[in-house]
């Protein structure tokens, strides 16, 4: 038991370090904040020093005027139709800001404006699973008075409760659980469960009709891979999944497995003769964005895969080879059957021929030799003596 929870703190851990990183991005520049839906066409070509050219997008600047603080900005934008919900690459809104900032008054004004307390970003954090993990008690209460859910799981498989560390959080939190009539196992579990129902149908039918997240493009093998669902995984090469799909920023599930360290899914991609060496849209192969941890093991399947290509290419010349000797064995035993089915005719003729002859020869010979017996009975009745 205290080996699991040893586990599961340094999960939490590695989840935070992610995050932290992930908030340095977000508080460092407005390059960073191009809008997720205009990813779909592709990332702004780079400049010769490698930069992204910046261009502030509608979203851009509403995200940054909620950032500023600015509500009379902010009001002025929505007005003019700015979505509130808007999101960065990162899948933030300005309402995780808002709470990553600890800015109170501003999250009470987005969330009267209607903004979304249960979005999630590219990792699966709701604006509560932020203010758990921050500890900040008296937000996540607003949230919670407010609607947020306390049963959403983010993509390390954590809800809210499990990132706080403070006991009044972890308390408040917990309660709410109570409270919700939150299974909490179930919810951990409901995703992978749909998924698998969905794999399953998708086999059956042999009709694979998923739907790409709106704002990553990311795909049901994406998701599989990354959170380690292995049967899902499994399901979906059987299914006949593209392998190689690329999310909107040319992240294939590979890609996605590496950077999240899920080893067994590495494994399962790599041993189906995924691409290995495919690039995203910055030029990375799932070797540059892999977990640390993971760069020697996605080496070693490399080789594997290497061989496992090898074998491929042999066993499929072997059988096309024997198809092939089949093939010209079927030819020439179908032309020897061709003709003896032409000879078999003409012999039945010349049978016919010769039994008809022979039947004529017959009775001929029958003929006669009733003319003869007809002969002497004549003779006999003419020289009968009475």
């Amino acid at each position: 038991m205290a080996e699991l929870e040893h586990l599961g703190g340094k999960r939490a851990e590695s989840a935070r370090m992610r995050r932290a990183e992930q908030l340095r991005r977000w508080r460092g520049s407005l390059t960073e904040q191009e809008p997720a839906e205009r990813r779909g066409a592709g990332r702004q070509p780079l400049t010769r020093r490698g930069s992204p050219r910046v261009r502030f997008e509608d979203g851009a600047v509403f995200l940054a005027a909620c950032s500023s603080g600015d509500t009379d900005e902010v009001r002025k934008l929505l007005a003019r139709g700015a979505d509130i919900n808007t999101v960065n690459v990162d899948g933030l809104t300005a309402l995780h800001q808002a709470c990553i900032d600890e800015n109170l008054d501003m999250v009470k004004f987005l969330v009267e404006n209607r903004a979304n307390v249960n979005q999630q970003d590219n990792e699966g954090w709701t604006p509560l699973h932020a203010a758990a993990s921050c500890g900040y008690l008296n937000i996540a209460e607003y949230f919670i008075n407010h609607g947020a859910s306390v049963g959403i799981v983010n993509s390390e498989g954590e809800v809210p409760s499990d990132l706080a560390e403070e006991p009044a959080m972890k308390d408040l939190l917990l309660e709410q659980v109570k409270k919700q009539g939150v299974d909490l196992e179930q919810s951990r579990k409901e995703e992978e469960q749909q998924l698998l129902q969905d794999a399953r149908q998708w086999l059956n039918s042999g009709k694979i009709e998923d739907v790409r997240q709106a704002r990553s493009g990311a795909t049901a093998l994406h998701v599989a891979a990354a959170k380690g669902y292995s049967e899902v995984l499994r399901l979906l090469i059987q299914a006949g999944y593209e392998l190689n799909v690329q999310d909107y920023d040319g992240w294939t599930p590979l890609h996605a497995a590496a950077h999240w360290g899920v080893k067994e899914a590495c494994s399962i991609l790599a041993e189906a003769l995924c691409d290995m060496d495919i690039r995203n849209k910055l030029g990375q192969t799932p070797f540059d964005v892999a977990d640390e941890g993971l760069v020697e093991h996605l080496e070693m399947l490399q080789k594997k895969q290497n061989v496992l290509r090898s074998e491929k290419e042999t066993r499929n010349k072997l059988i096309e080879s024997d198809l092939n000797s089949k093939m010209q064995s079927g030819f020439f035993k179908n032309k020897e059957k061709m003709l003896y089915e032409e000879e078999t005719p003409k012999s039945q003729e010349m049978e016919e021929e010769n039994k008809e002859s022979s039947s004529s020869s017959s009775e001929e010979e029958e003929g006669e030799d009733e003319a003869s017996e007809s002969e002497t009975e004549k003779e006999a009745v003419l020289f009968w003596p009475f």
